[in-house]
């Protein structure tokens, strides 16, 4: 076999079912290699796209997807999509072309970057491939750190005389890692502190979701009656209208839930990654103290006391912690009940005018309510995705992916795609707004050809609305943000996919229930207002 043949049996050993990406010449040996495996090939429209979906098939899957590209633009598009993968901790394998071996370390040679270099900022690992004799080794190591118990990024760069070359090598193991059990002392040291505490609150993060760990975070909650808030990408730990559930925290404003962590006397941090909500803004500037529980130990860098820490299995560490308790239980908190009280009526009344007949929070109502267990949602980054975070409640974990790590915009088409390709799901939907949705449209032929059933709901106000409210905040003003857009009739048409305009409720409701199959673009005008403002509406 040649090195690029080695290459993707070693990913085909480590369970790769799927590759994304843009061919160009540098790379045609890994293609001929891929196309004679097991391994599914995505054709994208763009590399960016394909690493956004190589993203979200690995949040799904929680196994390591592959993304490819050519040496020098085809790697510099890649980019943005592997730094999400990464700073949400979505394992990812990623492999460029490159120029010979011969070309590299020359002062200038054509599209000849240092992609070794490029890539270390947003990746765990990164390599050069050079000789056959370590391509095995360094395909396992990159393989194992993609999936370790804080999984991310990492990236070959693979010279094209390489990846021709014969070797007589054979893929390498590279055994799933699993997390340790956390040490007796520390699951002792936590229960002590947890009895100690007399208002305690659970905020549950990205970690309890890539663990499978939801349904025991949700029975400790239930044991011991300690409220629970979740953060943007752990949605769905708790049900709707469970009543120890707050909903999210990481919103840019002093919202409902603020108030309880001002009433709080221990944060229990469970998968909690700062990477999301700066820890000050749950425990009250760092004046509240954590006990830590994650398959990592804390980052002691940020502005957080942490009382404890619990590093192992996060699933194995809260059923330890829940039986450790033996029964001891936390009486409901007025302060708590108050606050649920106005978090529900926030989520449940009407929002709406006869100025503005699309809410975003009664849209995403409408959405809420058609939403069934095996649905799934991929929503972008802007404005609509703070709503998403406030209104949009999931069933089940895992429901609903919302990037809040690096928030890169033009995820949401490319991510519904990948789930919609997986075929896992009864229902895709994917919500952005009409900034993101033009950053990948060219991602609708993907759809098309690949003949997937998804419905894209896209919030239309013809321009940056965060940056707006932002500006307008800090300064009174803002800069010119807005923009024009497409016939979306036209546009829909042209790439196979039908196209719904609505402007009430009732339209939406309907448009909702009827296109679910086929590819269906629906857009709505929405007029945010104050959607990044707090609510004030009286309980």
């Amino acid at each position: 076999m040649n090195i690029a043949e080695l290459i993707v049996a070693s990913l085909e050993k480590a369970g790769v079912i799927a590759a994304f990406g843009v061919p160009g010449e540098e790379n045609t040996h890994l293609m001929q290699a891929l196309e004679a495996s097991r391994i599914e090939v995505i054709l994208t429209r763009h590399e960016q796209a394909a690493a956004f979906m190589a993203s979200v098939h690995a949040r799904i899957t929680g196994k390591p997807a592959m993304c490819f590209a050519t040496l020098g633009p085809g790697a510099t598009n890649l980019i943005t999509g592997v730094a999400d993968a990464q700073l949400d901790h979505a394992p990812m394998f990623v492999v460029t072309g490159q120029g010979a071996r011969e070309r590299i370390g020359k002062t200038v040679s054509h599209q000849l970057i240092d992609l070794e270099r490029l890539f270390k900022p947003v990746t765990k690992f990164s390599r050069t491939l050079m000789h056959k004799d370590e391509v095995s080794g360094l395909v396992a190591e990159a393989l194992r750190r993609a999936q370790d118990p804080h999984p991310g990024a990492v990236h070959l760069s693979l010279p094209e005389d390489l990846a021709g070359e014969q070797t007589d090598a054979r893929p390498k193991s590279a055994p799933e890692p699993l997390p340790a059990t956390a040490a007796p002392k520390a699951i002792g040291d936590a229960l002590e502190i947890l009895k100690s505490a007399q208002h305690p609150m659970i905020v549950a993060g990205n970690g309890v979701i890539r663990a499978r760990a939801g349904h025991d975070v949700q029975l400790f909650a239930e044991a011991t009656g300690i409220p629970l808030a979740t953060t943007f990408m752990a949605k769905g730990i708790l049900p709707a209208d469970h009543p120890l559930h707050l909903h999210c925290v990481g919103q840019p404003f002093e919202d409902h839930i603020d108030k309880a962590f001002r009433t709080r006397d221990l944060i229990i941090a469970v998968g909690f990654d700062p990477v999301e909500v700066p820890p000050q803004s749950i425990t009250a500037g760092g004046a509240i103290p954590v006990l830590h529980v994650g398959e990592n130990p804390a980052a002691l860098e940020h502005d957080w006391f942490i009382r404890g820490d619990v590093a192992g299995d996060v699933a194995k560490t809260m059923r330890s912690l829940t039986a450790g308790l033996d029964g001891r239980t936390w009486e409901e908190d007025d302060r708590i009940v108050a606050v649920r009280k106005e978090i529900t009526e926030q989520r449940t009344r009407h929002h709406g005018s006869d100025d503005n007949a699309l809410h975003p929070a009664d849209v995403l109502r409408k959405i809420e309510a058609s939403l069934t267990h095996d649905t799934f949602v991929v929503s972008g980054v802007g404005t609509h995705k703070m709503e998403v975070a406030r209104y949009l409640a999931a069933r089940k974990p895992n429901q609903i992916i919302i990037p809040n790590g690096l928030a890169g915009m033009g995820l949401a088409l490319p991510g519904a795609i990948a789930a919609a390709h997986l075929g896992r799901h009864g229902r895709v939907m994917a919500i952005c707004g009409d900034g993101e949705f033009l950053m990948n449209v060219q991602e609708m032929e993907t759809a098309d050809r690949l003949g997937l059933s998804l419905t894209v709901v896209m919030f239309e106000d013809k321009g940056y609305g965060l940056i707006k409210a932002k500006q307008q905040a800090d300064t009174g003003g803002h800069t010119p943000l807005s923009f024009g857009n497409p016939e979306w009739d036209s546009l829909a048409t042209s790439f196979g996919w039908q196209h719904i305009r609505t402007e009430t409720l009732e339209t939406l409701e309907t448009a909702l229930e009827d296109q679910r199959t086929g590819l269906t673009l629906i857009t709505l005008p929405i007029d945010y207002g104050d959607a990044l403002k707090k609510d004030s509406s009286p309980v």
